[in-house]
């Protein structure tokens, strides 16, 4: 297959240049709960925000297995690493300590059951038949139970150690729409194929086995921007979006603008975010928490850093930049930060808006996610938005 540019400058990205069939939705991400959970970041040092703090989150194996076993257990549907191949230096070096994706999501696939896989991928680091073949490789480990999450890469300073960081945002998403052609390809096609893109050739292109989800595995991308909104409508099963505000108008507005940008591509979108949180007895607790985190214990040069050089290759809105450097998320999205009473209200408000799943994260994982078991999972399912696990579901 050949790609036409209309510019001379690579693939047009406007149109399809192929349907392909939609994903396998028979698993974990698809289940009955009304909002999905997902356990976000764990695979790297200081994931939910940045901080020097001596009780932040720091990686090992074993407890990362741990914390997700515990996730799968109280019926989350997701576990969700970050790809990072370095930090945003500072005194503390947040996020520069990283467990690699595909092996940490096969590593994982092995010790548990029901809870959704994620790999993260940024595509300019791996060629589409060798993620298709460590895909569904993950699949099979896990009894299907892989999914990918696509990311088109920002970092300059990571991309530059792979020797792609030229490549403007533009030019980005255009490499990306060549690499997911190829690999949604590999996934489903029996016979073998030539492509011949502007960034990426491959003759002959063979798989098998193919992936047990069939005709092929969920695919996440993080939609940031309104090129990437776009991206993730044409591509993507779940878009992993941010909430720059609790304003329940400019969310659903938000969500409904995604969806119909799936609709126009004929297809169906699943909308995530992420959300740091920090779950205390009182407000005031979880507030003078926060302040800990990100003021007295804060590692400002990092965070200068984190805000300068962006998120997804743009600039983040004035609204995130104020998420960022005074509530701690490095995602720049919607803190869930208060009483367990306080955080239920919230996220079924985010459900009432129309998001489908959130993407968790703590600054302390160990303290936060049996907490968030414990003291406002119960109150999501009294409310009606999660469902009591029960014995063999996702089985």
């Amino acid at each position: 297959m050949d790609y036409k540019s209309t510019d001379g400058h690579g693939p047009n990205t406007s149109e399809p240049v192929h349907r392909f069939p939609d994903c396998d939705r028979t698993g974990p991400l698809f289940g009955p709960n009304k909002i999905k959970l997902g356990v976000f970041g764990l695979n790297l040092c200081s994931a939910a925000g940045i901080t020097a703090a001596q009780d932040r989150h720091e990686i090992g194996w074993e407890q990362n297995v741990r914390l997700v076993q515990q996730a799968e257990a109280a019926g989350f549907e997701a576990a969700v690493p970050v790809a990072r191949w370095r930090g945003f230096e500072g005194a503390s070096n947040p996020w520069g300590e990283s467990f690699e994706t595909y092996t940490w999501a096969a590593g994982l696939a092995a010790v548990t059951k029901r809870i959704g896989i994620f790999s993260t991928s940024h595509v300019l680091t791996v060629s589409p038949v060798m993620a298709a073949k460590a895909m569904v490789t993950i699949d099979h480990i896990s009894d299907g139970r892989a999914v990918l999450n696509v990311v088109a890469g920002w970092f300059k300073k990571e991309l530059d150690m792979f020797g792609v960081g030229d490549l403007d945002s533009a030019g980005r998403y255009a490499y990306t729409a060549e690499w997911m052609d190829a690999l949604l390809r590999l996934w489903t096609q029996n016979e073998t194929f030539d492509f011949n893109g502007h960034y990426i050739n491959i003759k002959d292109g063979y798989l098998q086995p193919k992936a047990i989800q069939r005709p092929r595995p969920p695919v996440m991308n993080a939609a940031m921007s309104p090129v990437g909104h776009a991206f993730a409508a044409r591509w993507a099963d779940i878009a992993f979006v941010s909430i720059d505000s609790a304003d329940q108008a400019a969310i659903k507005e938000k969500v409904r603008g995604l969806r119909q940008l799936a609709a126009d591509n004929g297809r169906e979108l699943q909308i995530w975010a992420a959300s740091l949180v920090l779950c205390a007895a009182t407000e005031a607790a979880a507030k003078d928490e926060i302040a800990r985190y990100i003021e007295r214990e804060g590692d400002p040069a990092a965070a200068a850093n984190r805000t300068a050089w962006g998120l997804a290759g743009e600039r983040p809105s004035e609204g995130r930049k104020d998420t960022m450097q005074k509530k701690g998320s490095v995602d720049g999205g919607l803190s869930l930060i208060g009483t367990p009473a306080q955080i239920a209200d919230n996220i079924c408000q985010l459900s009432e808006a129309g998001i489908d799943g959130l993407c968790l994260a703590w600054f302390n994982f160990e303290k936060g996610v049996p907490m968030f078991i414990g003291e406002v999972l119960p109150l999501l399912e009294r409310a009606g938005v999660r469902q009591a696990v029960e014995m063999g579901q996702f089985a």
